[in-house]
Protein backbone atom coordinates (compact mmCIF):
# COMPACT_ATOMS: atom_id res chain seq x y z
CA UNK A 1 0.00 0.00 0.00
CA UNK A 2 1.52 3.74 -0.95
CA UNK A 3 1.76 6.23 1.62
CA UNK A 4 1.56 4.17 4.68
CA UNK A 5 -1.92 4.38 6.88
CA UNK A 6 -1.39 8.44 6.05
CA UNK A 7 -4.48 8.10 4.38
CA UNK A 8 -6.55 7.29 7.77
CA UNK A 9 -6.05 10.83 8.61
CA UNK A 10 -6.99 11.93 5.03
CA UNK A 11 -10.03 14.10 5.34
CA UNK A 12 -12.49 14.44 2.03
CA UNK A 13 -10.86 17.00 -0.82
CA UNK A 14 -7.41 17.62 0.85
CA UNK A 15 -4.12 16.88 -0.84
CA UNK A 16 -2.47 13.53 0.78
CA UNK A 17 0.76 15.67 0.74
CA UNK A 18 -0.80 18.55 2.44
CA UNK A 19 -2.24 15.94 5.23
CA UNK A 20 1.68 14.78 5.25
CA UNK A 21 2.93 18.09 5.74
CA UNK A 22 0.64 18.32 8.78
CA UNK A 23 1.22 15.29 10.51
CA UNK A 24 4.71 15.60 10.03
CA UNK A 25 4.85 19.15 12.02
CA UNK A 26 2.51 17.34 14.66
CA UNK A 27 4.90 14.25 14.80
CA UNK A 28 8.33 16.43 15.15
CA UNK A 29 6.97 19.36 16.84
CA UNK A 30 8.32 17.60 20.32
CA UNK A 31 12.20 17.31 18.69
CA UNK A 32 11.69 20.72 16.95
CA UNK A 33 10.59 22.47 19.96
CA UNK A 34 12.69 20.73 22.30
CA UNK A 35 14.94 23.51 20.63
CA UNK A 36 18.40 21.65 21.58
CA UNK A 37 20.29 18.24 21.04
CA UNK A 38 21.09 15.85 23.23
CA UNK A 39 25.00 16.98 23.71
CA UNK A 40 23.64 21.10 23.83
CA UNK A 41 20.94 19.71 26.61
CA UNK A 42 24.26 18.49 28.59
CA UNK A 43 25.73 22.21 27.90
CA UNK A 44 22.83 23.72 29.77
CA UNK A 45 23.39 25.31 33.47
CA UNK A 46 21.55 23.55 36.10
CA UNK A 47 18.88 25.84 36.29
CA UNK A 48 18.06 24.98 32.62
CA UNK A 49 18.98 28.01 31.19
CA UNK A 50 20.32 28.13 27.74
CA UNK A 51 24.39 27.70 27.72
CA UNK A 52 24.42 30.22 24.67
CA UNK A 53 24.25 33.04 27.48
CA UNK A 54 20.77 34.02 25.43
CA UNK A 55 18.21 34.88 27.93
CA UNK A 56 14.82 32.50 28.06
CA UNK A 57 12.32 33.64 26.01
CA UNK A 58 9.32 35.13 27.81
CA UNK A 59 7.08 32.78 25.68
CA UNK A 60 8.82 29.53 27.07
CA UNK A 61 6.77 27.11 27.13
CA UNK A 62 3.52 24.71 26.65
CA UNK A 63 -0.09 26.46 24.97
CA UNK A 64 -2.91 25.71 24.46
CA UNK A 65 -5.52 27.19 22.21
CA UNK A 66 -8.29 29.28 24.11
CA UNK A 67 -9.51 30.89 21.14
CA UNK A 68 -9.65 31.93 17.38
CA UNK A 69 -11.32 34.49 15.53
CA UNK A 70 -11.52 36.62 12.74
CA UNK A 71 -12.49 40.31 14.36
CA UNK A 72 -13.98 42.29 11.83
CA UNK A 73 -14.23 46.29 11.43
CA UNK A 74 -17.57 46.58 12.69
CA UNK A 75 -16.70 44.10 15.84
CA UNK A 76 -18.22 41.46 14.68
CA UNK A 77 -16.85 38.11 14.82
CA UNK A 78 -16.59 35.33 12.29
CA UNK A 79 -14.84 31.69 13.36
CA UNK A 80 -12.76 30.43 10.24
CA UNK A 81 -11.60 27.32 12.35
CA UNK A 82 -14.91 26.59 13.83
CA UNK A 83 -16.22 27.53 17.60
CA UNK A 84 -13.40 25.54 19.15
CA UNK A 85 -10.68 24.96 17.23
CA UNK A 86 -7.75 22.81 18.63
CA UNK A 87 -4.19 23.80 19.35
CA UNK A 88 -0.92 23.88 20.18
CA UNK A 89 2.11 25.99 20.86
CA UNK A 90 5.20 25.25 22.00
CA UNK A 91 8.34 27.35 22.54
CA UNK A 92 11.41 26.12 23.91
CA UNK A 93 13.94 28.08 25.72
CA UNK A 94 15.57 30.36 23.59
CA UNK A 95 12.60 30.70 21.59
CA UNK A 96 12.90 27.94 18.81
CA UNK A 97 8.32 27.34 18.24
CA UNK A 98 5.76 24.88 16.61
CA UNK A 99 2.67 26.11 16.30
CA UNK A 100 -0.18 23.62 15.40
CA UNK A 101 -4.48 25.21 14.93
CA UNK A 102 -6.92 22.49 13.70
CA UNK A 103 -10.30 23.40 13.08
CA UNK A 104 -13.08 21.95 14.66
CA UNK A 105 -15.17 19.11 12.83
CA UNK A 106 -18.04 21.52 12.28
CA UNK A 107 -20.94 21.53 8.90
CA UNK A 108 -19.20 24.65 7.09
CA UNK A 109 -20.67 26.60 4.54
CA UNK A 110 -19.37 25.85 1.40
CA UNK A 111 -20.61 22.38 0.78
CA UNK A 112 -22.67 20.98 -1.42
CA UNK A 113 -25.91 19.02 -1.40
CA UNK A 114 -24.16 15.69 -1.05
CA UNK A 115 -21.43 17.34 1.70
CA UNK A 116 -18.57 17.76 -1.12
CA UNK A 117 -16.33 20.76 -0.60
CA UNK A 118 -17.38 23.43 -3.38
CA UNK A 119 -13.67 24.65 -2.93
CA UNK A 120 -10.84 23.56 -1.10
CA UNK A 121 -9.13 26.19 1.13
CA UNK A 122 -6.00 24.74 2.66
CA UNK A 123 -6.70 27.81 5.59
CA UNK A 124 -9.61 26.84 6.61
CA UNK A 125 -8.40 23.11 7.90
CA UNK A 126 -5.18 24.33 9.92
CA UNK A 127 -2.87 26.77 10.54
CA UNK A 128 0.61 25.31 11.30
CA UNK A 129 4.33 26.25 11.43
CA UNK A 130 7.42 26.34 13.29
CA UNK A 131 10.61 28.32 13.50
CA UNK A 132 11.51 30.96 16.27
CA UNK A 133 9.48 33.62 17.88
CA UNK A 134 10.96 37.08 19.13
CA UNK A 135 8.80 39.16 22.04
CA UNK A 136 9.51 42.56 21.70
CA UNK A 137 7.91 44.11 25.03
CA UNK A 138 8.91 47.65 24.03
CA UNK A 139 7.19 47.80 21.08
CA UNK A 140 4.78 45.18 22.13
CA UNK A 141 5.38 43.19 18.72
CA UNK A 142 5.84 39.10 18.71
CA UNK A 143 7.93 38.46 15.46
CA UNK A 144 7.46 34.69 14.16
CA UNK A 145 10.57 33.85 11.44
CA UNK A 146 8.99 31.07 9.63
CA UNK A 147 11.09 28.40 8.60
CA UNK A 148 8.21 25.87 7.58
CA UNK A 149 4.60 26.08 7.41
CA UNK A 150 1.41 24.70 5.90
CA UNK A 151 0.79 27.73 4.31
CA UNK A 152 3.40 27.73 1.67
CA UNK A 153 3.31 31.46 0.83
CA UNK A 154 4.62 31.85 4.72
CA UNK A 155 7.58 29.60 4.36
CA UNK A 156 11.02 31.55 4.79
CA UNK A 157 8.59 34.61 6.07
CA UNK A 158 8.80 36.65 9.06
CA UNK A 159 5.63 37.71 10.56
CA UNK A 160 5.11 40.62 13.41
CA UNK A 161 2.07 40.96 15.30
CA UNK A 162 0.96 43.11 17.77
CA UNK A 163 0.37 41.38 21.06
CA UNK A 164 -0.38 41.01 24.78
CA UNK A 165 0.43 38.65 27.48
CA UNK A 166 -1.26 38.94 30.58
CA UNK A 167 0.34 36.05 33.62
CA UNK A 168 -0.08 32.98 31.47
CA UNK A 169 -1.83 34.67 28.49
CA UNK A 170 -1.53 34.91 25.13
CA UNK A 171 -3.10 37.53 22.59
CA UNK A 172 -2.25 38.08 19.07
CA UNK A 173 -3.47 39.55 15.80
CA UNK A 174 -2.76 38.41 12.36
CA UNK A 175 -3.21 41.50 10.38
CA UNK A 176 -5.34 42.08 7.95
CA UNK A 177 -4.94 40.69 4.60
CA UNK A 178 -5.23 43.03 1.04
CA UNK A 179 -8.98 43.21 0.74
CA UNK A 180 -9.99 42.05 4.00
CA UNK A 181 -11.80 43.60 6.42
CA UNK A 182 -10.46 41.65 9.40
CA UNK A 183 -7.61 40.72 11.35
CA UNK A 184 -7.35 36.85 12.62
CA UNK A 185 -7.01 36.75 16.81
CA UNK A 186 -5.17 34.01 18.24
CA UNK A 187 -5.80 33.58 21.97
CA UNK A 188 -3.61 30.88 23.85
CA UNK A 189 -3.22 29.58 27.53
CA UNK A 190 -0.18 28.63 28.72
CA UNK A 191 -0.32 25.03 30.58
CA UNK A 192 3.19 24.27 31.16
CA UNK A 193 7.17 26.05 31.58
Amino acid sequence: MAGGYAWLLQPKGIPMHRCKIALALLILSPTLMAGTSVPEKAAQSADGAPASGKAMSPLAGTWTLKSAYDLHKDGTKTFGFGSQPKGILVVGKEGDYSLQVFRSNEPTLGVDERGMRKEFKPGELASTHYGHVDLDAAAHTVTFHIDLSYIQRWNGTVQVRPYTLSDDELSYQVPAQPGSDSVAVSVWKRIGK
